[in-house]
């Protein structure tokens, strides 16, 4: 009757562990380019988390990456400081001085753990080249869709065109 009663508890235990699990870890048993598009996703996060900036560069799509260098190119010719894009590209590819201030200014307005630590994560859309990651914050009705293209053989978040309203200021 005892082992009755622990094999009770550990199974009950063992259930509710796995419920529990995140949806987008879940997911990611489906198939390979759904797990690849969703760690992609879920890195990009974690080196938000972790002020890892060069890394997040790494795992821009080309066009957030030019959306980025556009701004602030624009915001230092407005500041007397002008930069050449192809020198703000490369700060941002290291990690440099203009890199750390702007996600710094970025991470002030936006927290990397609402999606890592307070949202379930869907797959939406998966196509050859375009996929859809959809997450859904715990006190929003509304999901958010964070567009992932595949570049250079690798899936690669599109940040500003996921979420290319907000404007902290760039520099």
């Amino acid at each position: 009757m005892k082992n009755k009663k622990i094999i009770t508890i550990v199974l009950t235990v063992f259930f509710a562990l796995v419920l529990q699990a995140p949806l987008h870890a879940q997911q990611k048993a489906s198939n390979p380019e759904q797990d690849a598009i969703l760690t992609s996703a879920e890195d990009l996060f974690n080196f938000m988390k972790n002020k890892e900036y060069a890394s997040i560069w790494n795992l821009l799509s080309v066009k957030s990456r030019k959306i980025i260098v556009d701004s602030v190119y624009k915001e230092s010719k407005k500041l007397g400081t002008e930069y050449q894009k192809d020198d703000l590209m490369k700060d941002f590819s290291s990690g440099g001085v203009n890199a750390q201030e702007y996600w710094k200014s970025f991470l002030n307005v936006f927290n990397p753990s609402m999606v890592l630590d307070e949202s379930l994560w869907r797959m939406g859309t998966i196509k050859k080249d375009y996929a859809e990651v959809i997450l859904l914050h715990k006190k929003s009705k509304n999901p958010a869709l964070i567009k992932m293209y595949k570049e250079d053989n690798g899936w690669k978040v599109g940040l500003e065109e996921s979420f290319g309203t907000r404007k902290a200021n760039p520099l």
